[in-house]
């Protein structure tokens, strides 16, 4: 057995020891760039808010959000989602009417399509990053170059963000520390309903900057329904 000639020697080897070891005990925890609040500041082209019907992936004009980040999914009763990043998607009120005729949104929409909860909704879902496409690069450079951001390829990172439920997902690209970009579609009205779909869709992007601590609404109370609701 080792012996120590001088205790004050055990003392420092001690001491180094538990150093060493500090840091990997007393790590904070660090959510990634993605988490925290957002506001819709513009949309490319602009949202047509008389459109008959809208896709599951589009936000309307000044749509505030939330992303809560709970961590790495590494459990196996994850399913599909295991080794994702676990988020809460939070929209916070006042909604407008257009969401009623959003498939995603329409069965919480009351009194004949005319109201909905002034209340936020809340989604889980799996963020799961990727590497940037080049066809991406080349859709995000024009806005990129009028945004004033240099950002090259290897600086944005890509996000498929999926529902829990699976109903639908968001395309999502992360550009600096307070932009966020969602990529969906609107449906071109000049185009008939009955054609092929790619020919109806416009490729859309929205642009979300970072905001403050607290997005929520002040606490005006939400429009009274009718009594007919």
């Amino acid at each position: 057995m080792m012996r120590w000639k001088h205790p004050a020697s055990w003392a420092l080897a001690l001491a180094s020891a538990l150093i060493m070891a500090a840091p990997a005990q007393c790590e904070e925890f660090s959510p990634p760039p993605l988490a925290g609040n957002y506001v819709l500041v513009q949309s490319i082209p602009e949202v047509n808010m008389e459109a008959k019907e809208f896709a599951k992936d589009l936000f309307f004009p000044n749509q505030k959000i939330h992303l809560g980040y709970h961590g790495v999914m590494e459990e196996e009763g994850y399913d599909v989602f295991q080794g994702q990043e676990e988020f809460t998607l939070t929209f916070y009120p006042p909604f407008p009417i257009a969401m009623c005729r959003q498939e995603r949104w329409g069965a919480r929409c009351q009194n004949n399509n005319t109201y909905i909860p002034f209340e936020p909704i809340k989604q889980e879902m799996g963020a799961e990053a990727e590497a940037l496409f080049d066809d991406e690069m080349n859709l995000l450079a024009p806005l990129l170059k009028s945004m004033g951001i240099k950002a090259q390829k290897k600086d944005i990172s890509r996000y498929v963000m999926t529902f829990f439920d699976k109903s639908g997902s968001y395309l999502m690209f992360a550009i600096d520390k307070d932009t966020l970009v969602n990529q969906t579609f609107q449906y071109d009205p000049n185009v008939p309903d009955d054609a092929d779909a790619s020919e109806r869709m416009i490729t859309t992007l929205q642009i979300f900057k970072r905001i403050p601590d607290d997005p929520k609404p002040s606490q005006s109370k939400s429009p009274v329904p009718s009594k007919d609701e």
